[in-house]
């Protein structure tokens, strides 16, 4: 068996009131050099085994450690479009304030994150095959060493509640009704939108759904009713 590190770029970030998320391509379905030789992950494995990644520590530069975790691994699933392992990481914002800061900077010194694995292999012809893994961590690094990490691209979230795939990923608090993921009234970056508040007043009013009403509309005038307030 070996332990090996693969580095890969993240995507742009999604904010709450107490977290960041965000989503990298976590490794694909590829060859590999690294220092001990050309390593392969087949496609059947990654899928096979994505789902060890989930609920795994997010460390800085791979110091397995309690003190260097700074977040978890929240979702990971194999994409057919990436080739690969998509997964979502959760950084809370309290006590993580200037390593969040220097993610979010332009151009960022954090360009890249990196998965720990523990692999099993057969040797073909030089080529060590995987054929089987398990994730043991993800950690932000500053720089990637795999040509194929790619930085995913940003998609539009002007009106995420209208996209399947974003309204499954939004955190709960974005939701009038966060069991079923019903009246949505924040934006992407996790700001109430006055527009969104409006329209769940007025479909809240045709289903007869009085509670979501009446927090609708507390919101609304607190947020809302001000002079030049923006949607």
């Amino acid at each position: 068996m070996m332990d090996i590190r693969l580095s890969f770029q993240y995507s742009s970030l999604r904010e709450t009131e107490e977290y960041v998320e965000f989503d990298v391509v976590a490794i694909t379905a590829s060859v590999i050099n690294r220092r001990f030789g050309k390593i392969e992950f087949p496609e059947e494995v990654l899928k096979a085994s994505a789902h060890t990644l989930i609920g795994k520590p997010l460390l800085i530069d791979h110091r397995y450690s309690v003190e260097a975790i700074v977040g978890t691994v929240v979702d990971a699933k194999y994409s057919e479009e990436k080739k690969g392992i998509v997964a979502t990481v959760k950084i809370p914002k309290a006590g993580h304030e200037k390593l969040i800061g220097l993610i979010k900077m332009e151009p960022s010194p954090i360009k890249n994150v990196s998965v720990g694995v523990v692999v099993e292999t057969e040797d073909k012809n030089g080529l060590q095959k995987v054929i089987k893994a398990e994730f043991k961590e993800l950690s932000l690094v500053i720089e990637g060493a795999d040509p194929n990490a790619t930085r995913l691209s940003s998609q539009d979230t002007s009106h995420w509640w209208d996209d399947p795939d974003l309204r499954q990923k939004a955190p709960r608090d974005y939701f009038l009704d966060p069991s079923s993921r019903r009246y949505p009234y924040k934006t992407w970056e996790g700001k109430i939108s006055c527009e969104r508040l409006k329209a769940a007043m007025s479909l809240a009013g045709l289903h007869g759904h009085r509670q979501i009403y009446d927090r609708a509309k507390a919101l609304y005038e607190r947020h809302c009713k001000k002079e030049g307030a923006n949607d």
